[in-house]
């Protein structure tokens, strides 16, 4: 099935199942559908299995959303209790699409339970609870963690609610990451889970490459990671640069955002330490998962970096948050950068890497090898330092299942074929009114003929704050404030007195500024004992270059 095809059945509101191979373009579908959501006014819910994979498409954990967290079983006991809660309530009540990413990783009875809240909380008995379900995911990719031994049973697609729902499955079939029929090749073998001696001698051929030190390495277990990069950073002879995440919000929710996301703590850097962007810049500047090197430090300490290809980025602090009700209940901010030398194979799922060098002698579950291969663009890039094997082993049942999802597909993409596209049309907008959204959605046509800088001069104009523009432009709040950096850089003349907190507030600040006789924002941040946030002492600092 091809991805139009796939937004299209999306857009008709049955709860599906979008999969495919890794790099058939999951990642891309769901972010085409969510802004169709945005655009018709339709409420929905942005989750996945993991925080990390949360990060990927700016969600949260659905463990979180859920209100289930960690717990295993509910008693109706315990689904009485949720349902008594009211944010959790008008959470459940509110949402019209819920989506889960990467659903390999949710257990069975997760799910289940899932199914019988949404029930509970919604009146409704229909699949949880009358709510649309985008479940998105491959299940060759890495299993759900558990105490247990693997078995067929603890899959999502194995749960009750699963087979209530009927999902209509979406088979992406088009590749849209790997660059050479080699690796293309090696992949569909793994997932056949029929290897030919053809496969073990192009990976042999790839652990005889030459060791060039500078690709990323993904190992299976955190302590390798941990001494490679920890060796590496203490060998450069460099000013060390050190950079604190900011943190406001309810302290169990930043604990999750802390725990789940890739941001440090405390991230260490210096010229010529090797980094991995761990976010998507929302001007396109680089991507989750590219790779570069430090190669200066402005002087209000902004790391600048070399990207593999060949641009030169300047990174400024991002935020990671947990929304509920439209409200920022969590927030992290910290430069979206790690260290990486080298990194596990479970934290690699969903990114793209132009070359690694893989260690999977350690591997001891399912996925491991697929996901770590599977990350590359092309069998050059690969660098295989061992394996073992289980690396490369799939488990039999996903295997048999994936086929049966190969076939609904097809059956789907005929269906779907056979409808007109005035009837499609009709049926697009009867159930978008039936979520209370709006059929005309709101274009900005100047979006496409106005840079993204100017974009945010004239919303800064409009008298909106710097976090309604970051809410009407769907960006980060650091990230406007970074626009306003640079529309005053290049001489604009702007009224910044909608986007800058108190006048009180400001001349604090600003006195700081000048007592201490510096642009920095770390000595003025930590004279005032963190009172301010730093986007805010980025706003006084901007507004002084006027």
């Amino acid at each position: 099935m091809k991805q139009k095809e796939a937004l299209t059945i999306l857009k008709l509101g049955h709860t599906t199942f979008l999969t495919g191979a890794a790099g058939a373009g999951k990642s891309y579908v769901l972010r085409e559908y969510i802004q169709y959501l945005k655009e018709h006014g339709i409420s929905h819910a942005i989750t996945a299995s993991t925080g990390i994979a949360g990060t990927h498409i700016s969600g949260v954990t659905i463990h979180s959303w859920s209100g289930i967290g960690i717990k295993e079983e509910l008693s109706d006991a315990d689904i009485d209790a949720l349902t008594e809660k009211q944010v959790l309530y008008k959470r459940y009540i509110n949402t019209q699409v819920l989506i889960i990413d990467e659903i390999s990783m949710l257990h069975s009875s997760f799910l289940d339970n899932l199914n019988r809240i949404a029930k509970a909380m919604r009146r409704n008995e229909k699949p949880f609870g009358g709510m649309q379900v985008v479940f998105c995911g491959d299940f060759f990719q890495l299993p759900p963690i558990t105490r247990q031994v693997l078995t067929s049973d603890i899959f999502a697609y194995s749960s009750l609610a699963w087979k209530e729902s009927k999902p209509v499955v979406c088979y992406l079939t088009e590749q849209h990451r790997q660059d050479d029929d080699v690796l293309t090749g090696i992949l569909n073998q793994i997932r056949k889970g029929d290897i030919d001696e053809g496969v073990w001698e192009e990976l042999a051929l790839t652990q005889k490459k030459r060791h060039s030190g500078h690709h990323t390495k993904l190992y299976t277990h955190n302590a390798d990671v941990d001494g490679i990069n920890n060796k590496a950073f203490d060998a450069i002879k460099e000013e060390e640069h050190t950079y604190y995440m900011d943190s406001k919000g309810k302290a169990s929710l930043v604990e999750s955002l802390k725990k789940n996301c890739l941001a440090s703590e405390e991230l260490r850097l210096k010229v010529g330490a090797k980094v991995m962007c761990i976010k998507n810049d929302p001007e396109r500047k680089f991507m989750n998962g590219s790779l570069g090197v430090v190669a200066s430090f402005e002087d209000d300490g902004t790391p600048v970096v070399d990207l593999q290809n060949g641009k030169r980025i300047r990174v400024q602090a991002d935020s990671w948050r947990i929304e509920e009700d439209g409200k920022v209940r969590a927030e992290i901010t910290q430069l979206p950068l790690k260290l990486a030398w080298a990194i596990t194979v479970h934290k690699s799922q969903g990114m793209t890497l132009d070359a690694a060098e893989i260690d999977l002698s350690k591997a001891f579950t399912y996925g491991m090898g697929y996901v770590a291969l599977s990350r590359l663009k092309s069998i050059e890039g690969l660098h295989l330092l061992g394996m073992n094997a289980q690396a490369l082993a799939v488990d039999e049942s996903v295997r048999e299942q994936d086929e049966k999802f190969a076939h609904a597909s097809e059956k789907a993409s005929e269906a779907i074929e056979k409808y007109k596209e005035a009837d499609l049309k009709k049926l697009h907008e009867a159930f978008i009114l039936s979520c209370g959204g709006h059929v005309d959605a709101y274009t900005d046509d100047t979006e496409e003929k106005t840079d993204t800088l100017t974009l945010t001069e004239e919303y800064i104009k409009t008298g909106k704050s710097v976090k309604e523009i970051a809410r009407a432009r769907g960006l980060t709040e650091d990230t406007i404030v970074g626009h306003i950096e640079k529309l005053i850089e290049r001489g604009e003349k702007l009224d910044l007195k909608y986007v800058l907190p108190a006048k009180k507030t400001v001349k604090e600040i600003a006195d700081m500024f000048k007592k201490m006789e510096t642009t920095k924002l770390t000595p003025v941040h930590d004279a005032l004992k963190g009172k301010y946030n730093f986007h805010i002492l980025r706003l006084v600092r901007a507004s002084l270059k006027r």
